[in-house]
């Protein structure tokens, strides 16, 4: 008698309908600890008969308070699928409020990592975190390891941990990645040649070419000129070889494309996804990011070009750039390559050959530009003749100031966060030009 009463003292009648063997479920609960009150024991006892698994119900006994809270926390949605999952079967990103189900976040992750940068395993919906600085990005890739080890196959999250190490390697001055196969390695900074360890290519460790016994000795502009004028190959091809050769280098890793700057001058690494603009390295930077002036947080993406940059240059007129070009004495060529010359007697069509990357609906492939030629370009397209203008232009740090026009230079300097000079009441448009383009040359250098 006396242990009934302290049994009812302890355990008090349940209130609400349940079958005797959810009654004893509840005491079990308390009896053996699994809850803190008889409130969050009655709550997993009516989750449990709604076919809640027992770990489910208990946990969301703990975590709510009222039945309707306990429904919303096992039934999370997935922002990718829209479906319905408990608590346990969510992910939730590292640096914000999102979440998916394991599967959506399982397909996500290994496509991300198998088939892009991982610099790109950020959320799926706000692509947070931009991780610009060092440490902020050490500390989500080691807490995004310990969390894909959760979900993902092993193979996939091996090959995780491998392109991180890749990542940490790249912060290595002497990190350097092989232009053939695209595998990264250490390389003696005294050695001028770099073996790859992977396909055993030998290359300069400076200009990145093909190592030849003629490079031996002498700098790599030497080569080039070498190069230039003796391999039968760059002489047939002309300059659309001379472009693909000259490629695009990432300013940060310094891997090498060999790929036209023609076309959006806008260019994402693929090895590091450093932005930057392909005409002149510039970084590309959201504006409220960008420390540059005060103008900046105004602005989307966007890089500070100079001003002989192919991004101001490359709708003057080929003729334009010429007369730039002859101004200082800096030779260009205008006919066609040997190779064209021959094709053009024959009475074919000529096409431009320069090697670039389209966007298709499978994807970024590499072609050529095939586009139309016109006479005195040296076989190339109107575009690709500007860009090869324009590279010898910024190569040779030519000031592209004598072809602006008042509105280029106006532009300029309003750019730069500047006021423009007063304009005299009688001073011309021409007289006002000269005033501009004094400012421009005094107060803004090229750089």
């Amino acid at each position: 008698m006396n242990i009934q009463i302290t049994y009812m003292f302890l355990f008090p009648p349940i209130p609400f309908p349940v079958s005797s063997t959810l009654q004893r479920q509840v005491r079990r609960f308390l009896a053996e600890g699994l809850v803190k009150t008889y409130e969050q024991a009655e709550l997993a006892v009516k989750l449990m008969d709604l076919k809640f698994e027992q770990d489910e119900a208990l946990n969301a006994a703990q975590e709510c308070s009222t039945l309707n809270a306990a429904l919303s926390f096992l039934q999370q949605e997935c922002e990718l699928c829209t479906g319905k999952y408990p608590m346990k079967q969510m992910v939730s990103m590292l640096k914000c409020i999102h979440c998916c189900c394991k599967d959506c976040a399982k397909n996500y992750f290994t496509i991300q990592i198998t088939d892009r940068n991982i610099n790109d395993a950020v959320c799926p919906f706000c692509k947070e975190p931009e991780m610009q600085d060092d440490d902020e990005a050490l500390e989500y890739f080691s807490n995004l390891d310990i969390l894909l080890k959760s979900f993902l196959d092993p193979p996939i999250h091996e090959l995780f941990q491998r392109k991180l190490r890749d990542r940490t390697l790249m912060q290595d001055p002497n990190f350097k990645w092989c232009v053939k196969c695209c595998s990264g390695f250490i390389a003696n900074p005294r050695q001028k040649r770099l073996v790859c360890p992977d396909c055993r290519s030998v290359t300069c460790a400076s200009c990145r070419r093909p190592w030849e016994k003629q490079h031996e000795g002498i700098t790599c502009e030497k080569f080039a000129e070498w190069k230039e004028a003796n391999d039968p190959e760059i002489q047939a091809a002309g300059l659309a070889k001379h472009l693909a050769e000259h490629g695009i280098d990432c300013p940060k890793c310094k891997f090498r494309y060999s790929l036209a700057r023609g076309g959006c001058i806008h260019f994402t690494c693929s090895q590091c996804k450093h932005e930057f603009c392909c005409g002149c390295g510039k970084t590309f930077t959201m504006g409220a990011k960008c420390t540059v002036g005060p103008n900046c947080a105004k602005l989307g993406l966007h890089a500070h070009h100079p001003r002989n940059c192919i991004f101001y240059l490359r709708d003057k007129e080929p003729a334009q750039l010429q007369e730039l070009l002859k101004e200082h004495n800096i030779a260009f060529d205008t006919e066609l390559p040997t190779n064209l010359k021959t094709q053009e007697q024959n009475g074919e069509t000529l096409k431009c050959l320069v090697q670039v990357q389209k966007e298709t609906p499978a994807g970024m492939i590499d072609t050529v530009c095939n586009g139309d030629t016109a006479e005195g370009q040296a076989g190339l397209c109107r575009q690709h003749y500007t860009e090869y203008l324009v590279g010898l232009i910024a190569r040779h740090k030519v000031d592209p100031i004598s072809i602006f026009d008042l509105t280029d230079i106006q532009q300029e300097i309003r750019r730069r966060g500047m006021a423009l000079p007063a304009k005299g009441a009688n001073t011309t448009d021409d007289e006002y030009r000269i005033l501009c383009a004094k400012v421009v040359q005094e107060r803004i250098p090229l750089d």
